[in-house]
């Protein structure tokens, strides 16, 4: 065959079998007067011209069939991901692609993806390599090149004066399509990684809060410890304590904790959530880049003379604490809590009654939990745990009953009201402190509503369910009182509309920091304190 054949061949498959996300989008659009096939038929030469485009540029003699190949095998695990999870493509989506570890990734793999991945990649990569290409003298190649460019742009204006203003209008409205168009999302979020990306080894970090210190603490007081647990992936709707349904939380309703029911996560994944959350920036400014480009709370309290630490059984620490004192526990082989395929945050719980036995000053704790992190959520907790039944156990969410998934990941969010009330009463039970919990989640989950499972939903068009999140506090009588903390304040502030643009302040104000980078009217107790 000759070149363009093959580039047309391949056109026309990844039309027909890597996007059926965007074709059930383009179904649904509105056609703005046109003959329904019509307006399809114009948004089909559209979807094929934008195909064409990504593989037009290293579509010649050295390059096209490595470049064919790896566009059809990405393309294809992209559309298994769109089809079976309701997943989109962008930078964030790709980071953390990127940024899993072997245990995750492991947790994806399965007959079906492989089947999948296989019929739509693999089959049509391999009659590419099978297939001989005539070759023409290069100046001839460049001419067939530049004609298929003609075609584009001809096809494409054909397309658009015909669907006119009902194609465009529609093409604004519809803002997840950029996310969903296959390979073009791939190369748009690549590009958007890799820019983000570059520069961060040049990065110079910025000071902040260099001029923190803490009021003088009363003779004889005790060391305050405050710990907090970064969750992963609990929502507010399947939040005991902030919802009427079914109970999830039941050790947390006995403990006096302060639920704080209207809270918004900065992102719908853990890559942006979690240093957003340390962050001063706030989700409106917010990037990966800006971030890491200066300190963050951690550094803060530690300026002020905390000793910070961070206990980690999940992906890592996004780079927050880089400057602090950090411990991986999430490959340790620790038989009592690991397995071949996770540990149990039970770990976590472990690993600070033996920090605690060594704490002699104030400190804050981090404790990142594996938490509810999908799609194996059968595998977050312990057999004791499975209160709900019949569960999914399978990571291919799609091919279980919606009350299956709704038991797993109910289960899971029971595991983890046991390790904040642990948490507590570890604290509570050591006389020689003045303990505080704070617990919050980094996002939330869709479990099959409208067709999306998990999280990583564009922020624009993100169900509530990825973005409103549970948060909990808990304070020991000595921590509230040091600080003249009004526990009825406290309560009352729960009801109040917050979001990880408040947790920054909300951590300094906890441990009576001083600083010019501490906002009191973005602390929670502001109010509070006497």
């Amino acid at each position: 065959m000759r070149a363009n054949t093959v580039l047309l061949l391949c056109t026309a498959w990844l039309l027909i079998f890597a996007n059926s996300r965007a074709w059930k989008l383009l179904a649904s659009l509105d056609p703005g007067g046109l003959p329904h096939w019509l307006f399809l038929l114009c948004l089909g030469v559209l979807l094929a011209m934008t195909i064409l485009v990504v593989l037009l540029p290293l579509s010649f003699k050295w390059s096209i069939k490595p470049w064919l190949v790896i566009v059809l095998l990405c393309a294809a695990a992209a559309a298994f991901f769109m089809d079976d999870f309701g997943a989109v493509i962008d930078r964030h989506t790709l980071r953390s692609v990127f940024e899993t570890n072997s245990r995750e990734a492991g947790e994806w793999l399965s007959w079906r993806m492989a089947w999948k991945i296989g019929g739509a990649g693999v089959v049509p990569a391999l009659l590419v390599l099978w297939t001989r290409i005539e070759w023409q003298p290069f100046p001839r190649e460049l001419w067939s090149r530049a004609k298929l460019v003609l075609i584009v742009i001809v096809a494409s204006a054909i397309a658009i004066g015909i669907g006119g203003r009902g194609v465009a209008s529609s093409l604004r409205t519809q803002r997840e399509l950029g996310h969903v168009i296959n390979p073009m999302a791939i190369a748009s979020g690549l590009y958007a990684y890799v820019d983000n990306a570059r520069p961060q080894a040049a990065i110079v970090v910025q000071p902040l809060g260099r001029d923190a210190t803490r009021a003088t603490a009363p003779a004889g007081a005790k060391p305050q410890v405050l710990v907090f647990i970064a969750g992963e992936s609990v929502r507010a709707a399947s939040w005991g304590l902030s919802t009427h349904g079914r109970q999830t939380t039941p050790q947390l309703a006995q403990l006096p904790v302060t639920n704080f029911a209207d809270v918004r996560s900065c992102g719908t994944d853990t890559a942006v959530s979690l240093p957003c959350m340390f962050s001063n920036l706030g989700r409106k400014d917010f990037s990966e880049r800006a971030a890491l480009a200066r300190e963050n709370a951690l550094d803060v309290l530690a300026h002020a003379g905390v000793d910070v630490a961070w206990f980690d059984n999940n992906t890592g620490d996004k780079g927050i604490a880089k400057r602090v004192h950090e411990t991986e526990l999430q490959n340790s082989t620790d038989p009592r809590w690991c397995s071949a395929r996770n540990c149990f945050d039970g770990i976590l719980v472990d690993a600070l009654e033996k920090t605690l036995a060594e704490t002699h000053g104030d400190r804050v704790i981090v404790l990142h939990v594996k938490g509810s992190h999908g799609p194996a959520y059968y595998q977050r907790y312990p057999a004791e745990f499975e209160q709900f039944k019949p569960v999914c156990r399978s990571n291919q969410l799609q091919t279980c009953t919606p009350e299956q998934i709704r038991n797993a990941y109910d289960n899971s969010v029971l595991y983890t009201d046991s390790i904040i009330a642990s948490v507590i009463a570890t604290l509570r039970d050591d006389p020689a402190i003045d303990g505080a919990v704070l617990f919050v989640s980094d996002h939330g989950e869709s479990l099959g509503e409208n067709g999306l499972y998990l999280h990583g939903a564009p922020y624009a068009f993100a169900p509530d369910v990825q973005t409103h999140i549970p948060m909990a506090l808990w304070m020991s009588d000595g921590f509230r009182q040091r600080d003249g903390i009004d526990a009825a304040c406290v309560t009352r502030q729960g009801a109040q509309p917050w979001s990880h643009d408040n947790i920054f302040d909300f951590l300094l104000g906890l441990m009576q920091v001083r600083s010019n980078a501490y906002r009191p009217q973005l602390d929670p107790l502001r109010q509070c304190r006497a």
